[in-house]
């Protein structure tokens, strides 16, 4: 798809700021796999190339000129994601003849990864899972992308500025703010009449959209939630269910998530 002028404004824009730094983070990258000095060089370049000319191919998609308006320092981490990626499949295909995943085919990528604790390249994501991920609030966006990049909870919590436990809890608290606004990422829903008399009773006093949403995951936070909603603390909620007090944290701020929720929604999600 051919560029737009401002699209390739954009690229040239991208390239004289931030191609050096990511040609240096490739070769840093491959001497730690034991390539020589020059030969670390040489394949930096060429994967630093390929991955300026997936850019290129991605078109308004991505980083040229998206919905979103990524900062210039969220916009070099996808390109680092970027990189990343390229290293990766690089060395996929010299171990074997498979091609690499089609991420663009939303069956392959809700299989492979449904944005749970899997390890998923966010630069690589499709269009209609990245437009969800950046949907989130910032930190937990941010938790989610480092925590699908593989970095250790220690290394999440420097980079956010909190503690590691603090880290993964906002990233598993973005991962039901995605099943939550949007169910499809969700598990099959389980049958209402299999549950407890009170959560029936609750369920049944939210919108059709809500009740939808919440028969999809799992009992810990369906349950949060529904007591959250009759306007339980979280002290009272972990107390009533029996368990740490930040695992109902997780779940509790996806509340407004969870309001905000209405039958349009689903029909755009279904």
């Amino acid at each position: 798809m051919p560029l737009a002028a401002e699209q390739s404004e954009r690229l040239a824009a991208l390239y004289e700021t931030h191609g050096a730094r990511l040609m240096r983070y490739a070769y840093s990258q491959l001497s730690r796999r034991g390539r020589g000095n020059g030969e670390a060089w040489a394949l930096a370049e060429d994967i630093t190339q390929n991955m300026w000319v997936q850019v290129a191919r991605s078109g308004a998609s991505d980083v040229l000129g998206s919905e979103q308006e990524w900062s210039e320092d969220y916009t070099l981490k996808v390109l680092f994601a970027r990189v990343k990626r390229q290293i990766s499949e690089h060395f996929k295909l010299l171990r074997s003849s498979e091609a690499p995943v089609d991420w663009s085919d939303a069956d392959t990528c809700n299989t492979l990864c449904p944005l749970l604790p899997a390890q998923c390249a966010w630069a690589e994501l499709p269009d209609y899972l990245a437009k969800m991920v950046a949907a989130l609030p910032e930190r937990e966006r941010e938790a989610l992308l480092l925590r699908l990049d593989g970095t250790p909870h220690v290394q999440m919590g420097d980079r956010l500025g909190c503690s590691p436990s603090t880290a993964d809890r906002l990233a598993k608290t973005a991962i039901l703010m995605l099943q939550i606004d949007n169910p499809e990422l969700s598990a099959d829903p389980v049958a209402l009449e299999s549950l407890p008399e009170w959560e029936q009773r609750a369920l049944a006093e939210l919108s059709t959209a809500q009740r939808e949403a919440l028969l999809r995951l799992d009992d810990g936070p369906r349950q949060t939630l529904l007591l959250k909603v009759q306007g339980l603390s979280d002290h009272a909620i972990a107390k009533r269910l029996g368990v740490r007090r930040d695992r109902v944290a997780e779940a509790s701020l996806c509340a407004p998530v969870l309001s905000a929720l209405t039958a349009e929604d689903m029909e755009r999600a279904a």
